[in-house]
């Protein structure tokens, strides 16, 4: 896992070593930002988690919680929200592959469950992925159309 993000460069670092692109005493600072990004992270998905348990709402607390983030990110707050949350966030999306490995195992493994509902899954799929498609497709036509003027 790299821990480097172009947002930690600095212009005048001083003390790197030659062809590592980062000194022993930058490392540590490094450490703590990616590691105070994934606390928010993480603080984020609790505090979906507990709303979801005071509400008792039926949506997963962890996409609660991510939800929440997101309108952080509609505020002013991006900003410094995107420069903490960037370096953990990149990490975490370079290993995402493997986060989805219990999921796939999860399904493989409950096969016969599904097959009886197979048509109504497939129903599903094709439902949400139509409508994934025509939100993308309109989402780029309203930001193309708001680039040409």
């Amino acid at each position: 896992m790299q821990l480097a993000h172009p947002a930690w460069e600095d212009s005048g670092a001083r003390g790197r070593q030659r062809g590592s692109g980062m000194s022993e005493e930058d490392r540590p600072n490094r450490v703590a930002r990616w590691l105070f990004g994934l606390g928010v992270l993480v603080a984020f998905a609790a505090g979906g988690n507990a709303l979801q348990a005071w509400l008792d709402l039926p949506i997963p607390g962890s996409t609660l919680g991510m939800a929440l983030f997101l309108v952080v990110l509609a505020t002013p707050l991006r900003r410094p929200a995107a420069t903490f949350i960037a370096p953990a966030a990149d990490s975490l999306i370079a290993v995402l592959p493997l986060l989805l490995v219990p999921l796939a195992v999860g399904i493989v493994g409950s096969f016969g469950d599904l097959a009886e509902h197979a048509l109504a899954l497939a129903a599903a799929l094709v439902a949400g992925w139509l409508v994934t498609f025509l939100t993308a497709a309109f989402v780029a036509d309203l930001l193309m159309r708001r680039t040409r003027s």
